[in-house]
């Protein structure tokens, strides 16, 4: 059987344009999360696992997928938020030739979010001119999945986690779950889009991660300090807890905040928490 691998490139946080979004009530700075991108290889070819989100990004994983000496044979893009995938023009620049993949349902919330191939309004507001051309690419899965040498990639669909028509990427040869934004390793988790049973629905999801035993999950956003390591299944769910029980208590966007900081002082970009406060709490 032909052996794979994964590399996981980190794409650093990026400074949101200050105007995007009110201030923090600590002062402190409003960046997005470190992006995973994923690569699974073997002996020839290999599919990248979102790509990123800045036209900068994307040319630097397409010169990290280069150094590996792989056919790039396709890109995998998790979800329809446009920080797993605006990136890809890039890419396809440095390997025209590659096809993007999505499952049915993302590839309908994409185009429902991205509309007539344009980047969502709260990406360009948020990110001026650091934003490329975000054409509507993607193509639903086939029906017997992808491949890499001959080895499965299984899609896996979640449902809502942290948006709409979520997906995880299974490498049964690796024991690997490529998990987009379903699994988190330690970074503030984004809840703006929870509504009232988001949260309930993004524990089922991580259940049908858990259920499948992996030993290796590779997060959407994830601390690039830290291993992909099991144990960060527990650590969603615990945040994800911990949120339903401040979403309960808390009575404005300040509360919630300093209860989330509070709690996981360990996490990384509470701006992220201070994003969910503000898509929560009309004030």
């Amino acid at each position: 059987m032909t052996s794979l691998a994964y590399a996981v490139h980190v794409s650093p946080m990026q400074p949101l344009a200050s105007a995007a979004l009110p201030p923090r009530p600590d002062s402190g700075p409003m960046l997005w999360s470190p992006l995973s991108t994923t690569i699974v290889y073997g002996p020839r070819e290999a599919v990248l696992v979102d790509p990123g989100l800045t036209t900068e990004q994307g040319a630097a994983v397409a010169k990290w997928a280069a150094g590996f000496g792989r056919t790039i044979t396709g890109i995998y893009v998790t979800h329809a938020h446009g920080d797993h995938w605006y990136a890809t023009g890039p890419v396809r620049e440095q390997f025209p030739d590659v096809q993007v993949w999505a499952t049915a349902e993302t590839v309908a919330e994409m185009a429902r979010t991205t509309p007539g191939g344009q980047p969502n309004p709260f990406w360009t507001a948020a990110f001026p001119g650091l934003i490329g051309d975000t054409p509507l690419i993607a193509q639903a899965v086939p029906e017997d999945g992808l491949e890499v040498d001959g080895q499965s990639l299984v899609p896996h669909a979640a449902g809502h986690t942290d948006t709409e028509h979520t997906t995880f990427l299974h490498v049964p040869s690796l024991d690997l779950v490529v998990s987009g934004d379903v699994i988190y390793n330690q970074v503030h988790q984004y809840l703006s889009e929870a509504g009232e049973h988001g949260i309930q629905s993004w524990l089922r999801a991580i259940d049908a991660v858990a259920a499948i035993n992996p030993t290796t999950v590779v997060a959407g956003h994830k601390n690039p300090d830290r291993g992909d390591q099991a144990s960060i299944i527990g650590d969603t769910r615990d945040y994800l807890h911990a949120a339903a029980e401040a979403f309960a208590e808390a009575t404005s966007r300040r509360e919630y905040f300093e209860t989330m900081v509070r709690r996981f002082p360990a996490w990384l970009n509470p701006g992220i928490a201070w994003l969910t406060a503000v898509g929560r709490w009309a004030e």
